[in-house]
């Protein structure tokens, strides 16, 4: 806005200087509008755009309302969605010349006159935001006859992945902000469902730490119940869960997104609803490592079950009518279907599904029947308040039911799938055909670190983008950071240009974005250690659970737990700081071996090696040439330039800091392993060595971090300020990090050992020593 404002002068300065009358501007026509004129019964995104324009404009335009369109009038300028007619919106020809299902008009005569008006009204903040930051000095004769533009995706779904997630309370985040720039960037949708309080109302027993997988994605009856589960919530918990939803809802349609639902679902319910209920039981869908007691969902077999779950659907779009999908996962986090094979228990449910002694193919029918047909009952009750309304879901818990599943889809229920899948195979081809039968084919990708804020990798972003289009996806799930934490990420500027223009040259992107962030001076610098960044994170190799997503990092504690040779021979006592807020049980045996968590193998001693030596080898000399530029441009910069490069500085540093302690978790592993699976004397010498050198490497890593953490104001990392959870560090983290240190130096000699029992330990306080009942 204050760019339009700055030209707005601009203009009118140097058009005193000249004798020679120069080509009138975008933002000299705009000087002349008076009135901006708004539909009476429109959307709230009409008066959100039209308060911004009024704003760069000055205080000489006014908004008023219209309850129709009409001629074109001086000094009239028309601000609205082509449905709600307060516009004429681009001819029949110039849409089938751009092409696409989703457009954008903008229309601008020298006098003032004219129309910004697009098809859907999430593209009507975006077309304003393209007016205001691309178009003020480009010919107003360009836009006398109206320019359309036609985004690349008809629906961009996603995030921030804090606006719903436990992450909204990190420091700095800001909910409108962040919001106002994915309706920059032309998202459609978003999801706004998250949990008010600090924690989930789910509990368990002393120790169990299963109640943390309830903090996500919450499902239907966190927001309102009906009498089948009346009282199984406060309803403090309930009010202010909903108050939050509804908030966040109408925040997402002030800047004209549709605001959706991120649900796990069915999911277990409280006990006393069970015990209130008994014959309406169904599936146990807790994982029997993580969980002390069983959960159970209600069985959707029964018609009372359905209604239930109808009704909190019809409540919840009355209360919340902006919603517009649902997004549901399941068989994960406390939810699933009865008798789909991939409960963590293995098929099983309540009375009325399948009788025993089925075959396998009649179980999985029933199992698809049943899926199909809450997918059904979600859909039609929200319909019933918005007939548009859309339930998407991938198939990854339904391997079994999947043939099941496909062939009862029909119009809103929506399939993800990942863009190799769209193959030419016959299930390929199949997945293909779905849209004819009303089903639309989405799918996802991320724009970001999956741990880190604001990481440069232009680049690979435009990779990934173009891939989406090249699969034939124009309905995707992308994830970006959030704005108000990375103010100046270039990946977001690579998402927003690809968008609107396919064929925008990415270098010209980049140059440009670092042009308008540093200046052209400093440009070049910036575009370089850019390059090299994106370079280094294509090189650096996959390290599985800890660093192939956005959870695992965390909730294994990596950056304050000791990588140490025997992690066991340090006391419990000096362990606890960081062992309760790992998202893992007594005898889950990542407490003391990086390389597996509960019965699953994270990395072998081979790939292990294989990862140190990717990750040697391609990153560490290009994340050092452009941490080295960066550093030398902070030195010589002056002004906002300097703040952009300390920013980039500062989170180039914390992504070497991150990605050495992913290196030096898989060195662990390859050290540590190799010095119990060695025949050889030389080799074991050579592997103790290695521990050695990667404790301390981890050493030096983790104080590198602590300090960056102190002396930085750059927010790379997200920090819940009111204290440490599982999910996230707090501003105690340097203290963490010395006590880390302190424990790696004092046991790097210890000689590496792992205890191949550890699963089958009981809890200290059971009486019973492992020794009696294990024997080796």
């Amino acid at each position: 806005m204050a760019k339009l404002a700055a030209v707005l002068g601009a203009l009118c300065f140097f058009g005193l200087g000249f004798a020679a009358e120069p080509k009138p501007r975008v933002g000299e026509a705009l000087k002349n509008i008076r009135v901006l004129l708004v539909p009476q019964s429109g959307r709230d995104v009409d008066r959100t755009v039209a308060e911004a324009l009024r704003r760069d404009l000055g205080v000489q335009v006014v908004i008023k309302t219209t309850a129709s369109g009409g001629a074109s009038e001086k000094g009239v300028f028309r601000i609205g969605v082509f449905d709600e007619k307060i516009a004429a919106g681009p001819s029949l020809d110039a849409l089938r010349a751009a092409g696409g299902k989703s457009w954008m008009f903008l229309k601008l005569a020298p006098d003032g006159s004219g129309e910004l008006t697009t098809s859907a009204p999430h593209l009507l903040y975006a077309l304003y935001s393209l007016l205001n930051e691309d178009w003020l000095g480009l010919d107003a004769a360009g836009f006398e006859n109206g320019k359309v533009v036609v985004p690349r995706f008809s629906r961009l779904e996603g995030g921030d992945n804090y606006l719903a997630n436990p992450k909204r309370v990190a420091a700095g985040y800001d909910a409108e902000r962040s919001v106002q720039e994915l309706a920059r960037l032309g998202f459609s949708h978003v999801p706004v469902n998250a949990l008010a309080k600090d924690m989930p109302a789910e509990q368990g027993p002393p120790g169990e730490i299963y109640y943390r997988f309830y903090y996500f994605s919450p499902d239907l009856d966190q927001f309102v119940e009906t009498p089948l589960n009346a009282g199984a919530y406060s309803p403090e918990y309930l009010e202010a869960n909903l108050t939050l939803l509804k908030e966040n809802a109408r925040l997402a349609v002030k800047y004209g997104l549709t605001p959706g639902l991120n649900i796990s679902s069915p999911r277990s319910v409280p006990d006393a609803v069970l015990e209130k209920h008994p014959y309406l039981r169904g599936a146990r869908v807790d994982h029997p490592f993580r969980s002390y007691r069983p959960r159970f969902t209600l069985t959707l077999s029964h018609p009372a079950v359905r209604w239930h779950y109808a009704e909190l659907m019809r409540r919840l779009m009355r209360e919340v009518p902006e919603l517009g999908y649902i997004y549901l996962w399941t068989n994960d986090s406390g939810s699933g279907f009865e008798y789909t094979a991939s409960l963590y228990a293995g098929r099983n449910g309540g009375a009325y599904l399948v009788r025993e002694w089925k075959s396998h193919e009649a179980i999985a029918k029933a199992a698809a029947d049943n899926v199909l047909r809450y997918f059904r009952t979600l859909r039609d009750a929200a319909a019933e308040t918005r007939p548009d309304f859309r339930l998407l879901f991938n198939l990854f818990s339904f391997s079994n039911e999947e043939e099941f599943i496909l062939d009862g889809l029909t119009e809103g229920l929506d399939l993800w799938v990942a863009p190799k899948e769209l193959d030419d195979s016959p299930r390929g081809r199949r997945l293909k055909s779905l849209p004819v039968k009303g089903s639309e084919i989405f799918t996802t990708t991320r724009l970001q670190n999956n741990y880190l804020l604001g990481i440069p990798s232009p680049w690979l972003a435009a990779e990934e983008v173009r891939g989406l289009a090249a699969a034939g996806f124009d309905k995707a799930q992308v994830t970006v950071d959030p704005a108000p934490l990375a103010p100046y990420d270039v990946n977001r500027d690579v998402l927003r240009a690809l968008n609107f223009d396919p064929a925008a040259d990415i270098d010209a992107v980049v140059s440009a974005a670092a042009a308008r962030l540093v200046g052209k001076s400093g440009a070049p610098v910036l575009v370089k250690a850019w390059r090299l960044c994106d370079t280094a994170v294509r090189g650096f190799p996959s390290i599985g659970l800890y660093g192939d997503n956005n959870w695992g990092f965390p909730w294994y504690r990596l950056l304050v737990r000791p990588f140490a040779p025997d992690i066991e021979r340090i006391p419990e006592a000096e362990r606890a700081y960081y062992e309760k807020y790992m998202t893992v049980t007594f005898n889950n045996p990542n407490l003391v071996d990086l390389g597996t968590d509960i019965l699953w193998t994270l990395m072998t001693r081979g790939q292990a090696d294989a990862v140190v030596a990717q990750a040697d080898q391609q990153t560490w000399k290009l994340l050092d040439e452009a941490i080295g530029l960066l550093k030398d441009a902070v030195q010589s910069a002056k002004g906002d330039a300097r703040l952009v490069f300390v920013d980039q500085f500062d989170r180039l540093r914390a992504l070497r800091c991150y990605f050495r302690t992913l290196r030096n978790t898989a060195a662990w592993v390859a050290g540590v392993h190799g010095t119990i699976e060695a025949k050889d004397p030389a080799e074991r010498e050579r592997r103790r060595t290695m521990v050695r050198a990667m404790v301390d490497d981890e050493v030096g890593n983790a104080r590198a971090l602590a300090a960056l953490f102190e002396s930085s104001k750059t927010r790379f990392m997200p920090v819940d300020p009111t204290g440490e959870t599982f999910n996230m560090y707090g501003t105690n983290l340097p203290e963490l990090i010395r006590r880390k240190v302190a424990l790696m130096e004092k046991h790097r000699n210890d000689e590496p050992r792992i205890d191949p029992d550890f699963i089958w330990r009981l809890p200290p306080d059971s009486g019973l020593d492992p020794k009696t009942y294990i024997k080796r």
